[in-house]
């Protein structure tokens, strides 16, 4: 439910109304969705939400939050308790515990996870080797690096998530990995096992997620990146604020000058890479037109002048 004050803030009262008619709202979903995920113990995240092994996918409703935050690399990450993650739709609410996460990393591991689960029965072991996750993330294969690594897969482990929307429901208790270990630490045969949240498949149901190229994706900086988990996230993505992309992003950069030139700057980098066929920023709105217009047909049947090929 949207408030529909026009103020900037609402009371504790007006809040903890609009939740429970948010929770109300979506119990009837949630009891379909349910129904549908205990359909079958086979369902595999690809029954789901096939994508190419080439492409990665992403929740519309993680790509639309501030779940992967954008802060400089020497800042400590905050130890969130039961905080609520900044959201762009109003009917989403993400109550978040654990270490912050960073759209730097964490993002990239999360999604390479997935790739590695999508095809195996939802809720069942998978495993991998930190040489395939490094080199899948295009990372060196060293020390630094499998510390690095080892250390998102503790923090994603580390989450719990409560999720409420009109489409889906509530979700009590999501955790981005249900399950990590190292299996035969120090040895040659040594192997990641992952388990994913079978709650999490609710989030890719009904075609709501995001697909994109794995290799243009994961070079993108943080910034880049969690602007194209926007744009993607919509078939024609409407300008949005700076202010509400700066929100989205968890950035803590010092004046709107500076976060004009860091997304100008992400612009850039996106129209460099081929995701999208014009990203900008005007005034105070960053935009983007995701691909290349049709060509205009002149009345004689020949093409106009455009961008057409």
């Amino acid at each position: 439910m949207r408030c529909q004050s026009g103020e900037a803030f609402m009371t504790k009262e007006e809040k903890d109304a609009q939740l429970e008619q948010l929770k109300k709202a979506a119990q009837a979903q949630r009891t379909k969705s349910v129904e549908k995920k205990n359909s079958s113990n086979q369902l595999s995240l690809f029954d789901i939400a096939p994508w190419p092994d080439s492409m990665r996918a992403l929740p519309n409703d993680y790509a639309r939050s501030a779940l992967f935050t954008v802060k400089n690399k020497r800042q400590p990450r905050e130890a969130l308790q039961k905080k609520e993650i900044y959201h762009i739709n109003k009917d989403v609410r993400i109550t978040y515990t654990g270490l912050e996460l960073r759209a730097d990393d964490d993002e990239l591991v999360w999604q390479q996870v997935l790739e590695y689960a999508k095809r195996k029965p939802i809720g069942a072991p998978i495993t991998f080797s930190f040489y395939e996750l490094c080199q899948d993330l295009g990372w060196s294969y060293n020390g630094r690096y499998i510390e690095k690594a080892e250390e998102c897969l503790t923090r994603l482990q580390a989450t719990a998530m409560q999720f409420i929307s009109d489409r889906i429901g509530q979700l009590d208790s999501v955790s981005l990995i249900g399950r990590f270990k190292v299996l035969d630490r120090g040895k040659r045969s040594s192997q990641c096992e992952v388990i994913i949240d079978k709650e999490m498949i609710l989030l890719f149901a009904d075609g709501h997620y995001s697909k994109f190229v794995w290799e243009k994706y994961r070079k993108l900086s943080p910034t880049a990146r969690r602007l194209f988990d926007y744009f993607s996230s919509h078939r024609d993505p409407y300008p949005m604020k700076l202010e509400t992309f700066r929100l989205m992003c968890g950035s803590e950069t010092s004046t709107p000058r500076k976060w004009k030139q860091q997304v100008s700057k992400a612009c850039d980098e996106l129209n460099e890479s081929g995701l999208v066929y014009n990203a900008f920023v005007n005034g105070s709105l960053v935009g983007c037109q995701r691909s290349n217009p049709e060509p205009i047909k002149a009345p004689d049947g020949k093409d106009g002048e455009g961008d057409g090929e």
